[in-house]
């Protein structure tokens, strides 16, 4: 095939979980956010028993318990990837997940910060929970403390009392919410997008490639992608890809400009010498084997900071110095607990309901209000204080910095001053700033058709869309203004794979030809009364089949 002649259906730029929520979603027979729970089990149950001709009535549901797992799970081995021709592209390897998963790896984080329901499986809300329960792991979930307890009776509350146990009043979840809040072990939820896209057939779609360049020919529709691969060509284009621009030190460090002569590097980003993130460098892995003291600072007060922290000192550096600008925040999740809570559509509700951009982007700075920690890594720090091996210095800044190339170290000075040692190595451990009119890759359309920004935020259609000419669609981070506030984590991904898969049905219809495509691409089994893909894709009514048996029910 020649690939660059060859017109794709659907390009989806990232292979991370923003890529695979909608990957996944386009392959969705049955998406929650059209089906209930017992609705699910009926679609299910029709299509089980119109081909074994059985006639029993299925049993009553409830939110959680009644659908066979291996039906709600699992999904219908029937489905493959032959309806749409979908190319994954990714920068950094050709398997799903492949920069998420060594992130975790080589900063030896066991856990996710997120609660069970975060996850970009389209077809249950309650999916990864049902996995662990089906797998039998329970026992590698952690319980998120202190933010269930609000909805105790007054005899839970009166028994929590005389045990010694007070419970949580600022907390704002009832305990029949208390499942969902626990957080899932890596290897679990590893596991379970392994078994998503197993589920959905999307294993051959990732190609290991870097996109550099992304036109659009207003006349033919057609999307051209520069690539490190050469040429590819699409009729859509999905951008999953984070902040989309690589990891740098802060415009304002006292460090920019010394990073080839000096030793300082950002957390996310590889040696040349090496494949692999936060390697330290020669000669302090030099020092560390000959047993000479090492002294490395992390700056930054975020989640991945004291990660940083506990992976070099395990690695085996004698000394950190962490710096924190401000204070050290200690919460469970990336946002305020309200945007995660209960109550999470009357703040979304207010979020939407924003007059302006600017307004919507204010009150996403607000709600995740910098970086953070959460309570575990807080005991963490602590218990490295306490050892002497971490220095943690709040309100400080780093105000110049010098490189003594003979003896390989920095001289650094601080505000307020602090009596610095020689320092070996430096790490900026301070996220990545969105600016989408920075992304290389859509510099072509920026000049072309152009855009506004807010907060380094593209202002997109509701439907994440470029624009209604322009069907470049993007979701994850950048999709802020429209997503909310979690539009960076793992529920921001489901959501936005949600509102793309309804416009990409909608284009699909639009367009000539598209009816034959699915028609041919997705198929009808014979023992269905409708077209199921469609169906996901808001094609065809799913009330229509909810109704639909040739079984006495």
């Amino acid at each position: 095939m020649d690939t660059a002649s060859h017109i794709y259906d659907i390009i989806i730029v990232g292979a991370g979980p923003a890529g695979l929520a909608v990957a996944a979603r386009l392959h969705e027979r049955t998406p929650s956010a059209l089906f209930t729970d017992s609705e699910h089990q009926r679609y299910h149950w029709m299509k089980a028993s119109s081909s074994s001709l059985r006639t029993s009535r299925p049993a009553r549901s409830t939110r959680r318990a009644s659908t066979r797992q291996d039906r709600l799970l699992r999904g219908d081995s029937s489905i493959d990837a032959g309806g749409l021709d979908i190319a994954v592209l990714d920068a950094h390897g050709d398997k799903w997940m492949s920069a998420w998963d060594e992130k975790f790896e080589q900063l030896k984080i066991s856990h996710l910060r997120s609660p069970m329901f975060f996850h970009p499986d389209p077809r249950d809300r309650d999916g990864l929970l049902g996995f662990v329960y089906q797998e039998g792991r329970e026992k590698e979930l952690r319980e998120i403390p202190g933010v269930v307890g609000k909805g105790l009776s007054k005899y839970q509350r009166k028994k929590s009392i005389k045990s010694g146990r007070y419970p949580q009043e600022t907390s704002y979840l009832d305990e029949r919410n208390r499942p969902d809040y626990y957080r899932p072990s890596q290897s679990v939820f590893q596991a379970y997008c392994q078994d998503i896209v197993k589920r959905y057939n999307l294993s051959n779609l990732v190609q290991k490639s870097d996109v550099t360049s992304i036109s659009h020919d207003s006349f033919s529709g057609i999307f051209t992608l520069q690539t490190s691969t050469g040429v590819k060509r699409a009729r859509i284009v999905i951008l999953a890809v984070g902040a989309a621009l690589p990891p740098t030190l802060p415009p304002d460090c006292p460090f920019c400009g010394l990073e080839k002569a000096g030793s300082v590097t950002h957390a996310f980003r590889k040696r040349p010498s090496s494949p692999t993130l936060n390697t330290l460098p020669p000669h302090v892995l030099r020092k560390i084997q000959a047993g000479r003291p090492t002294n490395v600072v992390v700056v930054g007060g975020g989640l991945t900071s004291a990660q940083v922290t506990a992976t070099l000192l395990h690695q085996g550096v004698s000394k950190v110095h962490q710096l924190v600008r401000g204070p050290l925040k200690v919460r469970h999740f990336d946002l305020d607990l309200p945007w995660v809570g209960k109550y999470r559509n009357f703040h979304l509700a207010s979020f939407w309901g924003a007059d302006s951009d600017h307004e919507r982007a204010d009150m996403i700075r607000e709600a995740r209000g910098g970086g953070s920690i959460t309570p575990e890594y807080k005991k963490i720090l602590h218990e490295l204080v306490k050892s002497r091996r971490l220095e943690l210095r709040e309100y400080t800044t780093i105000t110049r910095a010098t490189w003594d190339e003979a003896a390989m170290c920095w001289e650094i000075g601080t505000e307020p001053q602090l009596e610095m040692p020689p320092i070996d190595h430096v790490v900026y451990a301070t996220g990545v700033v969105a600016d989408f009119e920075t992304v290389p890759a859509v510099q072509p359309l920026l000049e072309q058709y152009g855009i506004e920004t807010v907060g380094g935020m593209p202002c997109l259609t509701d439907d994440l869309m470029w624009n209604d000419e322009v069907p470049l669609f993007v979701t994850g981070r950048l999709a802020g203004l429209r997503l909310g506030p979690a539009a960076g984590n793992l529920e921001g991904a489901r959501q936005g794979a949600e509102r793309i898969a309804w416009k990409v049905g909608e284009l699909l219809k639009k367009w000539d030809g598209v009816d034959q495509n699915l028609e041919d691409g997705y198929g009808r089994e014979e023992e269905e009364e409708v077209d199921s893909r469609r169906l996901g894709l808001g094609l065809e009514n799913q009330f229509g089949v909810l109704g639909l048996s040739e079984v006495e029910c």
